[in-house]
């Protein structure tokens, strides 16, 4: 029953970058972080578990766990946890652990936050569907609680990682929206104010997590080529949100550059449900536009090598990965064949949405774009701000007209394969793809405790996506950093930064 899989997941690697040097600790010191977007919802870290949100909550607030550089399951807020049966878990907190406002964190803080995503007022939280569906949880004492979960599954704890403690007091005083624009959390900062397009905190010195500089300042900026000369003129200190395209560009400005393979796949995912008359509908079709990608010409010219193609939906990384899989080769002639077959022979034209800091970027999808063409088919590309992609992705309203954008696959914080389909199947609230055929082998994989059963279901899910086709697979994900040539103490793992060790070199 406590074979919670770790030894599996703690063969994954994940690329960490970390500098060592001397730190300047003084209490004035600003550190300028640029990412493409501030959260949708501001504070309210129940809003979403994915990108841009990620990159800017670890500042405020923590998860239960962390799974460290070597893919193995850390404590963080939580020092100890157990399976009491497949739907219970006791679980053991830090002690001597305050909120930013100084009220010290007790399991009543966790079970309050695991009671909220049961109940129906957290129905507008995505965090609500990135997790799994919670009965409720109960406080043995002031340090351990019990959590149930509605299915079984023995990777809860992986999955904790991106579950933040909200101080409850403030929550109920303020309400949602109040507690977005005041959040009290137990990271290294807490917010000052809100600007447009910026978010000013200052270090909370009795943190846990005590940070290096005494302030911190992140900006919105969504066009990558402006996040890089904000880089070069000293506007700010960290950018982030940079894909492989983008590290030539980098190094021609004569930053720092810090790359690495990211637990994701990037692709051009099909908006398929409800919409019945697309040719994409048709898996051959699908196929098709699988096989014109050349993706090691791809990855050698566009993208400097920086990264792997993929054949399947997730990166190697991830537990359920299928190294049995054949590549996706590039062949244009099966690619014509396959069209003909479909009845497109004279080829058909669709629209995609291209989003800066949301998959690949513009550059290597104009490239896609024109390998499209060569089998007759018009990809049209229209860029989109993220805000709006992120409406988007929430609500389920794509416009009609549009049948593509550009997604990743992520399997972090977990590093499950079944995490991406969280995503990308009818687990989402409102899906963009949604084969029921598949459904029930994913929910069983989901609640399996046999780890080698888990493994094996995980795969042939794997299998069944590859045959699929359900979006163009491309790469995995690399991703690139740059810094001002004083900053110290960048670390990225499973996309969440370590904001107590970002500084200043002395």
């Amino acid at each position: 029953m406590r074979h919670h899989l770790t030894r599996i997941l703690s063969s994954a690697v994940i690329a960490v970058i970390t500098h060592t040097a001397s730190f300047s600790t003084a209490s004035d010191l600003v550190m300028r972080l640029g990412i493409s977007s501030l959260p949708l919802s501001l504070g309210n870290p129940f809003r979403s578990g994915a990108t841009p949100t990620i990159y800017f909550t670890p500042a405020l607030f923590d998860g239960l766990t962390r799974i460290d550089k070597n893919g193995a399951l850390q404590p963080w807020l939580a020092v100890s946890w157990e399976a009491r049966d497949q739907n219970t878990w006791r679980v053991t907190l830090r002690d001597s652990v305050t909120f930013s406002n100084g009220v010290p964190l007790t399991s009543e803080a966790a079970v309050f936050a695991f009671n909220y995503l049961a109940s129906e007022d957290s129905l507008p939280e995505s965090l609500r569907r990135e997790l799994p569906g919670f009965v409720g949880a109960e406080a043995i004492d002031d340090l351990t609680f019990d959590v149930t979960t509605i299915d079984s599954d023995p990777l809860l704890m992986q999955s904790l990682t991106i579950l933040p403690m909200v101080e409850p007091d403030q929550w109920n005083k303020l309400g949602r929206e109040g507690f977005a624009r005041e959040p009290v959390g137990t990271g290294p900062f807490h917010i000052e104010n809100w600007g447009p397009a910026e978010a000013k905190m200052v270090a909370v010195p009795t943190s846990w997590r005590r940070p290096k500089v005494g302030r911190l300042e992140v900006l919105a900026i969504p066009d990558k080529s402006a996040r890089i000369q904000a880089l070069q003129s000293n506007r700010i200190d960290v950018a982030i949100e940079f894909g492989p395209e983008d590290g030539a560009t980098l190094e021609a400005a004569g930053l720092n550059i810090e790359s690495w393979i990211a637990s994701e796949t990037s692709g051009l995912s099909f908006i398929l449900h409800e919409r019945p008359d697309s040719p994409l509908q048709d898996v051959r079709v699908r196929e098709a536009l699988n096989l014109t990608i050349n993706r090691d010409a791809l990855g050698a010219i566009l993208l400097e090598s920086s990264t792997v193609p993929a054949n399947q939906p997730v990166p190697r990384v991830a537990f359920g990965y299928n190294p049995d899989l054949p590549p996706i080769n590039h062949d244009l002639d099966r690619a014509r064949a396959l069209l003909k077959e479909a009845g497109y022979e004279n080829g058909f034209s669709f629209a995609a949405y291209t989003v800066s800091g949301i998959g690949v970027g513009a550059s290597v999808l104009q490239v896609v774009a024109n390998e499209f063409a060569s089998i007759g088919v018009n990809m049209e590309l229209r860029s989109l701000p993220i805000q709006q992609f992120l409406r988007y992705l929430g609500q389920g309203t794509w416009p009609e007209d549009v049948d593509a954008f550009s997604m990743n696959w992520p399997v972090w914080p977990s590093l499950d394969s079944l995490r991406a389909l969280r995503l990308h199947s009818c687990l989402r609230r409102e899906p963009w793809y949604c084969d029921e055929a598949i459904m029930p082998m994913i929910r069983s994989a989901i609640s399996e405790w046999d780890s080698d059963k888990a493994l094996n279901m995980r795969r042939e899910i794997m299998s069944w996506y590859r045959d699929q086709y359900p979006a163009v697979y491309m790469f995995e994900t690399s991703q690139f950093a740059g810094t001002r040539p004083n900053v110290a103490g960048f670390t990225m793992v499973n996309n969440i930064i370590s904001f107590e060790t970002l500084g200043f070199a002395e």
